[in-house]
Order: structure tokens, then sequence, then C-alpha cells
């Protein structure tokens, strides 16, 4: 095991993805299989009317798996990660312009990048800090570091939530390959004593081929020791160690 940094504990985790409904079907999900479920919205029916309908899909899955993750904890801290995050809304801002029409600021304000955030902040009436990143094919694994950085910074628990679908049509192009429509939610503690302890460390090897999104799950569900987090042999890998090392 390499010398990490941070250790850490993974308290409570959340997943969402389209047709995925058990740890089976998770099990199925991490060998390949993707379930036919195309215009499947995740379940956010503990939130207001009103939030629920500013919320798009990529919305609806950070929310869902952040709100499962935050219960019973008050003034949490949260990363909310997203490599395209509100990509429709924001493909349907560019069409208003190329037909010389005025801008919804409704539509531009849930389009912007923190927007999931800052909702969740308003349902949960939580001032705490908010931090939204993208990081490309990295994101996953910024998103993992900046939840481990506030932990060594002070905080007792930081929400970490990533959340990503496939981008509209006129991006596809620029994407390197198709992420899974996946979203997870992480809630990092301090250790206890109690616990696993989790550490990240550099990524050593070669590269898995496996993207971070099954790679996540894999160490989640299947109790793998080793997580690597960027899809390539350098960047960040999140490690098991045992409860007391």
């Amino acid at each position: 095991m390499t010398e990490g940094i941070g250790r850490f504990c993974i308290s409570r985790w959340s997943a969402w993805a389209p047709g995925v409904q058990d740890l089976s079907a998770w099990h199925a999900w991490i060998r390949g299989t993707r379930f036919e479920a195309p215009e499947q919205q995740p379940d956010v029916s503990f939130l207001p009317a009103l939030l629920r309908r500013r919320l798009d899909r990529v919305g609806r899955m950070a929310l869902h798996v952040a709100w499962h993750c935050a219960e019973g904890h008050a003034g949490l801290p949260l990363v909310f990660a997203s490599r395209h995050g509100s990509l429709v809304r924001t493909v349907e801002l560019l069409e208003c312009l190329a037909r010389d029409q005025p801008l919804s600021p409704a539509a531009f304000s849930l389009s912007v990048h923190n927007s999931s955030a800052g909702l969740f902040s308003i349902a949960r009436a939580d001032r705490s800090p908010a931090t939204a990143l993208a990081a490309g094919p990295r994101t996953m694994a910024a998103a993992v570091l900046e939840g481990v950085g506030m932990l060594t910074e002070g905080a007792f628990a930081v929400l970490v939530v990533y959340a990503d679908e496939t981008p509209p049509l006129e991006y596809r192009i620029y994407v390197e390959s198709d992420a899974p429509v996946f979203a997870l939610g992480l809630l990092l503690t301090v250790p206890d004593g109690k616990q696993p302890l989790c550490q990240l460390a550099p990524g050593r090897g070669m590269a898995t081929g496996s993207s971070p999104e099954v790679a996540l799950m894999e160490f989640l569900v299947d109790d793998v020791p080793v997580a690597r987090l960027d899809a390539d042999e350098s960047g960040w890998q999140l490690e098991r160690l045992s409860a007391h090392t």
C-alpha cells in the first residue's frame, strides 16, 4: 500500500443509475449491464414541489443521492462535481441566442455549474460551504480530493456528490468516451476508530481500463481494496485500510 494523503471513513454512500434498484442490479451494472430506462427520473419527492420543478435530470440525480447521505447531519459542507453539469439547459440557451430570442433568467440561473449545490442548500436551509467543480475525465478524482482536503482543514464530515449523464448530441463529438448515466454520494468523515479507514494515494501500475464510476462501485459494493479514480495510470486511487492502521 502506498503512502497517501488524509485518512478518513466513508460513513455512508448512495448511488443511482437508470434501472438499478438493488445490490444484485449494481453487481450486473459493474459487469457492464446497462438497463433500458433512458427516461427514468430519480425520486426527489422529499423536496417541495417548487424546487422539484426547477431541477433537470442531472440535478435530480445529484439531490437524490445527496439527500440520502446527508440525512441526520446538519451543517454539512458539500462538494458537487459533474463533468457536464446542466448541459441540456446550456444548449437550449444557445439555441435561443441563435434564433435571436430572449433568454430566460430562470433557465440561465439553473444552467450554471453550482445550481444543484445551491438548490440543495436551499432545500436544507444549510449555509455550509459548497464547492462545484468539473475536471473533464478526472472529475471524480478531483471531487474526492477536494472532499478529503476539507477534512484535513478541519471539517468533521463532508458530502461529496458526483452526477453526470450523456451530453446532448451537439456536444458528443467532443467527449472521448460515453460515461454512464450515474450519480454517487459519499459521506466522508474523520476517523472514529470503528469504521474502516480509507486514504487517497498516487495511482501506480498499468491503467485498469475501468471507468472511475465502475471502479468506485466495485470498491463500495464488492469491497475491492483499491479504486482507480483516473482511467489512466497517473492520478489518484482510493485505498481501503484496516480500522486501526
